[in-house]
């Protein structure tokens, strides 16, 4: 029987027999909702749960380092990293093509790829090491901020490198920073795999539109794409909001003024507040962390502009809850009319690491809403808009299950892989049949 990449891994490392393996995967092909296989494993006594997470996360962050050094091998990176500053190690991580790099004291320092973190061949750095390394890449107010309130937030402009957002902070082991990678250009929107009525979002001319998703799912570059659309195409005045400015993006048809929170305003609210008073027609809002932000954004959107937001939320339904969930009990109800009223869209994703193991393939779920979706959430019945999109897929609709079923019959990713991110189960049965 043809087993899939999870369960290879599994005979590759001795933890299983084929007969055992043969045995848990007929019963995952048996069971309605389908089960998952580890879970199956386990169940059966073939493997303890602990041992099989631990080897299988040092297995796939072999195959990634692996991948990522064809064109560097370990010992050329061993030798690159010898004594290496802090530039070098950002330098490395963005050859590599990984999304952040972690540099800590007594730890080695680690790199994340498609999701994954992987250590990298050098030496783990002692305390007054990791302090030499991160400080170095501050300023002499950043460094003294740091030291005030033993963390600190910036965006680094590393020359011949790029630019990267950095968290440095003290922690027990001593001094870290975390550097997310910047991209350097503009991901054009139709190379990102969005489906068309995401792309509609940006000819609007009033409401409320929400990117959500896990950090590191996309939402930031998805609103960049966003933007650059209205900017390419469109006369209007784009307000972005953010912390801190990613990408910088120069004004083409559109005029593009863009405020970063701290620098130019102290806080999302404020800066939102103060850009109504700025003749914008577009007001892009890097997130929406607290209530008086959620509800300036809703009265902005009531007042004839058009508001891109983001979440940390894992689908279109979970969004207008966490929405309404900011504000006290005795406020929903007020709120739900408004955000019945301008709320245009929600645009959910998630990356999923390949089958093949390189990269990563976009999920998202797209609402649109509509009459029948402003009416369940003006009557307090959020939970059925999966329902009316369902039924209402003609309008560019489209449930999160349904985009992993269709990366599962593509051969993107594997059925496992989308078994831990469903949300209903059930329609994973046979889901290569399906289409």
């Amino acid at each position: 029987m043809e087993q899939n990449l999870f369960g290879q891994i599994l005979l590759n490392f001795n933890l299983v027999t084929k007969a055992q393996l043969d045995k848990a995967t007929e019963a995952q092909q048996k069971s309605n909702p389908p089960r998952l296989l580890g879970e199956l494993l386990v169940e059966q006594g073939a493997v303890d749960e602990k041992t099989l997470q631990s080897i299988l996360s040092v297995q796939r962050r072999k195959l990634e380092l692996t991948r990522s050094q064809a064109r560097s091998p370990e010992s050329e990176l061993r030798t690159r990293l010898l004594k290496a500053t802090a530039q070098d190690f950002l330098k490395v991580a963005k050859e590599l093509g990984a999304s952040d790099l972690y540099l800590t004291s007594t730890l080695k320092p680690m790199i994340r790829l498609h999701g994954n973190l992987m250590d990298l061949p050098a030496e783990a750095p002692s305390f007054e090491d990791s302090r030499r390394l991160i400080l170095a890449l501050l300023t002499k107010e950043q460094v003294e901020e740091y030291y005030a309130k033993k963390y600190v937030d910036v965006l680094l402009t590393v020359e011949g490198v790029g630019r990267f957002r950095a968290s440095v902070f003290r922690h027990l082991r001593g001094i870290a920073g975390i550097f997310r990678v910047i991209a350097d250009q503009i991901v054009p929107f139709e190379k990102l795999g969005l489906p068309p009525a995401a792309r509609r979002f940006a000819d609007l001319s009033r409401g409320l539109v929400l990117v959500t998703g896990p950090a590191g799912s996309g939402k930031s570059t998805t609103l960049v794409s966003l933007v650059d659309l209205i900017n390419r195409h469109q006369r209007l005045h784009v307000i972005t909001i953010e912390d801190p400015i990613e990408v910088i993006h120069a004004s083409e048809k559109s005029f593009v003024s863009q405020r970063q929170v701290p620098g130019h305003s102290k806080t999302f609210a404020t800066a939102l507040r103060a850009a109504l008073r700025e003749d914008p027609d577009v007001i892009v809002v890097g997130e929406l962390r607290d209530p008086e932000t959620v509800a300036t954004a809703i009265t902005a959107a009531e007042t004839g502009h058009l508001i891109f937001g983001t979440l940390h939320t894992h689908n279109a339904h979970r969004t207008v809850l966490r929405v309404l969930d900011q504000f006290p009990a005795q406020k929903r109800e007020h709120i739900r009319a408004l955000l019945a009223g301008v709320l245009r869209g929600v645009v959910s994703q998630q990356l999923v690491p390949n089958l093949d193991g390189k990269g990563r393939s976009l999920a998202c779920e797209v609402m649109v809403v509509n009459s029948a979706i402003s009416n369940l959430i003006r009557d307090d019945r959020a939970w059925q808009i999966p329902m009316v999109m369902q039924t209402h897929r003609k309008l560019g609709m489209k449930l999160m299950d349904d985009s992993l079923i269709e990366l599962i019959q593509r051969k993107k990713i594997s059925l496992e892989e989308a078994l831990h991110r469903a949300t209903d189960r059930t329609k994973f049965v046979n889901p290569v049949a399906q289409g």
